[in-house]
């Protein structure tokens, strides 16, 4: 496992090595606190029902003997039937990454069950000091496919939700979790805080993987593990495993805190009752886990310790927090299997034999899928490959046939894979077609302009502007893509900061939570000189509670990766040339739009760079509408409006029929060179380098012999400095 990743439940581990020793408050016990708090009553039955359950009398009547015998603990029970536990997956999204395929589901509970029966590869590595008390919990946990109505179901279940963002002081937001008594219900999401608004990381720089409440703690629709989607494969779902562990009643191997590498006082440092108690500790079922401080993100050796008498520390457990995670104890087993066997949080039923058939875990039913699908990008370089993945609900597709026209298999793989992986030679947009089956039957879906291919070589090689004037929108030079029901950028002539026209999107009336993306064309920044990114803004707040986002990226690889380069959310997102806030549909004048610069130094190399900018609505309530216009990359030490000025610049009549004109009206002597080339970068026509004189001179491109209709661009030279203008010949 990752140094830098660590198990949890409601811990927040290091998003880097820099971090990798940080300790931060239990989320865990936060809420409980936050819980317990506001209902003093629930925890006093709490810890009442926990201890009954877990220290029953047939338990505690043979730890006696055993102890008076000199024993520390009960024999070891070996359980060597597997049971399983149904699970449905909630998977809480807004379109982006956290929308898992399938396959993410699968795999993170493939890692789970091997823990859980003890069949991870690296069981032998167990330290010979506990590997005597380690053994198979033979939990194993399965997919639903019957809902509580009795309906199909294949157990992963959507939802397009803006608690996605996760706050965990908000009760509320367990809105889809399934019977109790039927389910362990996971909760997938994108980021878990404290609080809203709920940023990436916590305030203190971790992230939270995931987190749950010990049975019978909190009321049903709590009852359920909430995690982060980046944590599902290879061993970093051995955290899962670690959540699992805490929903079937095991506490952390140092005690019910969430301070790893402190010894505490009074015993907590131990893995007893969730009571704090020392007498409870004296007595407590885990006894072949001593006390110990716990480790974090680091596997030192299991021969120290200072918090128990025997100088030993079970390090790779399961239930602590280092970075080596191999083992239960037979202690830990047996625990688990006391709750699961008692009524505590209905914990006894789950397990029955007539609760598998009513959740389909035993004699499923054969149901057809509603087929669905995801790729690992939808914008991509021509010639990069791209892997689909089934997402189909309502039941496991057990065959697959997919259809990319435009599209290449990779080596090796075939139509009837449920993960291809294709490639595209030709930069444009693409469907793509799939169809899920099971024995009942199977169905279909398309999705139009699914993927888009840009081409490796920049479209643009010398300065650019955007005044969205004459160019289609969205056309072969901008794109835009949204979340399911958000608003979607578009040009208006309402508004425009010069000219006629701007960019807008219509956030007055948009859906909370949304987010609505537009993607610039490409840019070799490397012939520009000295980049930088202008654009000009305007936006107002409904209210001064708004917390709309405007963020700013950019790609130097098709869009497979992006970095953040500018973002202004809430009020800082309003220009100081607009003032208060607006209940109608703002439309700004050209003097209430502000520029806005963005630093593109780091990137100035590149060869084949694009931008996009992402509108995220409040995730409460939107804002007002915003705008968006003279979006330009120019040469900072020259500028580009003042060689366009310079040279008298005008194009026209464009879009043309016939011949395009560039009008050059030159207040001196210039020495300028034209070359057209197609989208495809192959040069069309070329007006050779000379000195042109002061005075108007009209340069005739785009002869219809030489043409064909589409999108030409027209590079102009001038002394050096470069000027690219789109002209379209139809």
């Amino acid at each position: 496992m990752k140094t830098s990743y660590k198990l949890i439940t409601g811990i927040v581990f290091a998003a880097s090595s820099m971090l990798a020793q940080q300790q931060i408050p239990c989320f865990t016990d936060e809420a409980t606190k936050y819980f317990f708090a506001a209902h003093p009553e629930e925890k006093a039955r709490y810890e009442k029902e926990m201890q009954e359950a877990t220290f029953s009398p047939e338990y505690l009547s043979q730890l006696a003997k055993n102890r008076g015998n000199g024993q520390n603990q009960v024999s070891n029970t070996v359980y060597t039937t597997v049971d399983t536990i149904p699970v449905v997956f909630h998977i809480l999204h807004q379109g982006g990454l956290e929308n898992v395929s399938n396959s993410y589901v699968y795999q993170a509970l493939a890692e789970v069950n091997r823990v859980h029966t003890k069949t991870i590869p690296d069981t032998a590595q167990i330290d010979p000091l506990f590997k005597s008390v380690s053994g198979a919990n033979n939990y194993v946990f399965q997919l639903a496919t019957k809902d509580p109505n009795g309906n199909c179901t294949n157990g992963i279940i959507r939802h397009y939700d803006a608690n996605t963002n996760w706050d965990q002081t908000q009760t509320s937001n367990f809105a889809y979790t399934w019977d109790r008594k039927k389910y362990l219900n996971i909760y997938i999401v994108k980021n878990i805080c404290q609080g809203q608004p709920c940023p990436a990381a916590s305030s203190t720089g971790g992230i939270i993987v995931g987190y749950t409440y010990l049975p019978g703690s909190v009321p049903a629709a709590m009852d359920a593990v909430v995690y982060n989607y980046q944590f599902m494969t290879g061993t970093n779902a051995r955290s899962m495993a670690h959540e699992f562990g805490h929903w079937l009643g095991l506490s952390h191997t140092f005690g019910n805190t969430n301070t790893p590498g402190t010894c505490l006082a009074n015993g907590q440092s131990d893995d007893f009752i969730a009571t704090n108690s020392p007498a409870v500790a004296c007595t407590g079922v885990v006894d072949d886990t001593p006390k110990s401080a716990g480790y974090f993100s680091t596997c030192p050796s299991s021969s120290v310790n200072t918090c128990d008498a025997s100088g030993h520390a079970n390090v790779q457990n399961i239930m602590d927090y280092s970075s080596c995670p191999k083992n239960f104890t037979y202690g830990q087993i047996q625990r688990m299997h006391n709750i699961m066997n008692s009524t505590t949080a209905n914990r006894s039923n789950v397990i029955s034999v007539a609760n598998k058939i009513a959740t389909g875990v035993r004699h499923p039913q054969a149901c057809i899928p509603t087929p669905y699908f995801h790729a690992s990008t939808t914008l991509v370089c021509a010639g990069a490959p791209i892997t689909f993945s089934d997402s189909s609900e309502n039941a496991k597709p057990t065959s697959y046939n997919w259809n990319f026209p435009g599209g290449t298999l990779v080596s090796g793989y075939t139509v009837t894979d449920s993960m291809p992986k294709v490639t595209y030679a030709t930069p444009g947009s693409y469907a793509v077609s799939y169809t899920a089956s099971t024995t009942a039957g199977g169905a279909s879906i398309t999705k139009s302009s699914y993927i888009t291919v840009v081409s490796s070589t920049a479209s643009y090689n010398t300065a650019f502007t955007e005044g969205f004037e004459v160019a289609a929108f969205p056309g072969t030079d901008w794109s835009v893509s949204n979340t399911a029901g958000a608003a979607d950028w578009a040009v208006t002539t309402n508004a425009a900061a010069t000219g006629l026209k701007s960019v807008f999107l219509d956030n007055f009336s948009n859906t909370a939570g949304n987010a609505s993306t537009l993607i610039s064309p490409t840019f070799n920044l490397a012939a520009i000189g000295s980049p930088t990114l202008k654009f000009k803004m305007s936006y107002q707040q409904q209210a001064t509670t708004n917390v709309d986002k405007l963020q700013i990226y950019s790609s130097t690889d098709c869009g497979a990766t992006w970095v953040s380069r500018f973002a202004r959310s809430g009020t800082a997102l309003q220009p100081t040339t607009v003032t208060g806030q607006s209940t109608s549909p703002f439309i700004p004048t050209s003097a209430q739009f502000t520029t806005y610069a963005v630093t593109i130094s780091s990137i100035a190399s590149s060869t084949n760079a694009m931008f996009k900018f992402v509108f995220y609505a409040d995730a409460t309530a939107p804002g007002n509408n915003i705008y968006l216009d003279d979006i330009n990359i120019y040469n900072t030490t020259t500028g580009i409006k003042d060689i366009e000025t310079e040279i008298g610049l005008e194009i026209y009549p464009n879009p043309s029929s016939s011949n395009v004109n560039i009008v050059l009206g030159l207040a001196e002597k210039h020495n300028i060179s034209i070359n057209v080339i197609d989208m495809l970068g192959r040069v069309v026509e070329t007006s050779p380098s000379q000195n042109y004189p002061s005075g108007e001179t009209v340069i005739t491109v785009g002869n219809k012999v030489t043409y064909q209709s589409g999108v030409y661009f027209v590079n102009i030279d001038v002394d050096g400095q470069r000027i690219s203008k789109k002209i379209i010949i139809q």
